[in-house]
């Protein structure tokens, strides 16, 4: 007897209508998250040769020197971060010297991670169509194709959280095993980026308030507290080697970044503030304390700045408007115990970052939400009347023509960023191997940015922020300078020295030893007399 094909049933309001035996096969979310890692790498690979000098300064600057102390048995406490990224490469280093390009590989891989669990989580909160449209809409996104192929803690720390998310969301029974592990994915997430300290309260405010596990009220304390216990268990070891270290369980400085936030944006520059203003500030109670009332309106004017910017430049207006009406289709419906959940989840995450300057990088958690609930006011009823082809309703058209909208943006953005580097360092790089040899290596180099000394295999002194050619060969006697590299950055940042950028100034305490002209740079080897 001949098997009987598999009936789908396809939603009238679907936004998409087609291959419903494929989108809702238990393999669609792998297929996404392979083809994406596979596109991404033969992209990157090709045309993302050197970190920009923006987020990758972190990876070059702190990153690698951190992993390097890691393989030399020493664990250092950084001071915004955590240790896995660092303990990640220093792992990725034992096998692959390139560590720049397995960074890259590493955010790719991430990526790809997301977007499987991201697919699995919106087919488990909605269904498969708007499982399938949110994930390709993420996948296409200006910033998560970006932060797909920078390397940095970003993708990892996304892939983290929204493991941790889906793990806690995917059954509606409770079962231990899942919130142990989720808290324990939250607790490595806390330990990769510090604003993952979001879960410790997001996930047990979810359980108790929106009973995703369908508990009478006492009854949703226990997994509340199994989650609590397990996340502090995960920070455990690394929290009492900073309390011995530096005296504080939760020890690091991100503080200074809220103090920049309320006292500095806006009205000194960047390298001043770092340079000068942030050592007044030694703790989170004493910025608060300086002025509560600052403290507070910031935070009310962030809420206002921050929700625009996410629905403006995260996810485009053409996406952020709809994600509005969204909101207010399911105030009026009223989610589920197990959606309502992932929205706390999300509440408590953009409130978190309430405490910082903007990037659109922090709030990837927050894309999924924002692009189903800007999908779900597509399915509204009453769009399902207006047909093309009988098969397609005008929602449906509307996603497909936003999700290339979007796509259309993130090409123009990243085809001209993935390739924004300073590409002049490769330049002076090759020919400082095939020069100076290995003899050179360890030594000092002063530089704006970290690339250069990473490229040279050398040790970093930030340029320093004086204002005399006298001061900047007194400050490179200081520490030993061995070599001095100025591009654009250094130019740009200390214009005082700008005639650095032509060799033919070079004053007598530094020899040129090979420069670049488009984009200029010179590399210069600081002769200092005794």
């Amino acid at each position: 007897m001949a098997k009987q094909a598999r009936q789908y049933n396809i939603p009238q309001t679907s936004l998409f209508p087609f291959f419903p035996g494929a989108i809702q096969h238990r393999f669609a979310g792998l297929g996404i998250a392979v083809l994406y890692f596979l596109v991404m790498l033969v992209i990157s690979l090709k045309y993302h040769i050197i970190g920009d000098y923006g987020v990758e300064t972190d990876f070059y600057w702190s990153y690698v020197p951190q992993a390097k102390h890691i393989l030399e048995g020493a664990i250092p406490i950084e001071d915004f971060h955590g240790p896995i990224y660092p303990i990640v490469l220093a792992l990725i280093s034992l096998v692959s010297k390139d560590l720049f390009h397995a960074g890259v590989v590493l955010s790719i891989l991430a990526g790809a991670v997301s977007l499987f669990l991201i697919f699995e989580l919106l087919k488990k909160l909605f269904r498969s169509d708007i499982a399938l449209m949110g994930t390709v809409i993420v996948a296409v996104n200006t910033t998560f194709v970006q932060y797909s192929y920078t390397a940095g803690t970003d993708m990892l720390f996304m892939a983290l959280v929204t493991a941790s998310t889906f793990s806690l969301l995917r059954e509606q029974e409770m079962r231990g095993i899942n919130i142990a592990l989720s808290a324990l994915l939250s607790g490595i997430a806390y330990l990769t980026r510090y604003n993952g300290i979001f879960a410790v309260v997001a996930a047990p405010l979810a359980i108790i308030l929106a009973n995703p596990y369908q508990l009478a009220l006492k009854d949703r304390l226990r997994p509340a507290g199994l989650f609590v216990g397990v996340f502090l268990l995960t920070i455990a070891p690394w929290g009492i080697y900073c309390l011995i270290e530096k005296g504080s369980f939760f020890y690091n400085r991100n503080y200074l970044n809220i103090a920049y936030e309320m006292f500095a944006k806006g009205r000194m520059p960047w390298d001043q503030y770092w340079s000068v203003e942030a050592q007044k500030f030694t703790s989170l109670t004493q910025v608060i304390f300086a002025d509560p009332g600052l403290f507070f309106g910031t935070l009310v004017r962030n809420f206002f700045e921050h929700l625009l910017s996410d629905l403006g430049k995260l996810v485009g207006w053409h996406l952020g408007a709809l994600s509005i009406v969204g909101v207010m289709m399911f105030v009026r419906e009223k989610p589920g115990p197990l959606l309502l959940s992932y929205f706390i989840l999300g509440l408590c995450f953009f409130g978190v970052l309430l405490l910082v300057f903007y990037g659109e990088r922090f709030s990837m958690y927050l894309l999924p939400i924002y692009a189903a609930i800007a999908l779900k006011a597509l399915t509204w009823q009453r769009l399902a009347q207006y047909r093309f082809w009988k098969r397609v309703q005008i929602g449906a058209l509307a996603a497909f023509v936003l999700t290339l909208w979007s796509a259309v943006n993130s090409y123009q953005f990243n085809s001209v960023n993935i390739d924004s580097g300073p590409k002049e360092i490769v330049s002076v790089a090759r020919w400082f191997d095939k020069n100076m040899g290995q003899a050179e290596r360890g030594r000092i180099i002063v530089a704006r940015k970290p690339h250069i000394a990473y490229y040279l295999d050398m040790k970093m002194q930030l340029f320093p922020y004086v204002n005399t050619y006298d001061d900047l060969i007194a400050e490179m006697r200081k520490v030993n300078a061995a070599y001095l590299y100025f591009g654009l950055m250094e130019a740009g940042m200390r214009p005082q020295f700008q005639y650095l950028l032509d060799p033919r100034n070079a004053p007598p305490e530094l020899r040129p030893l090979t420069h670049t002209r488009y984009p200029p740079s010179v590399l210069y080897k600081v002769e200092l007399s005794q």
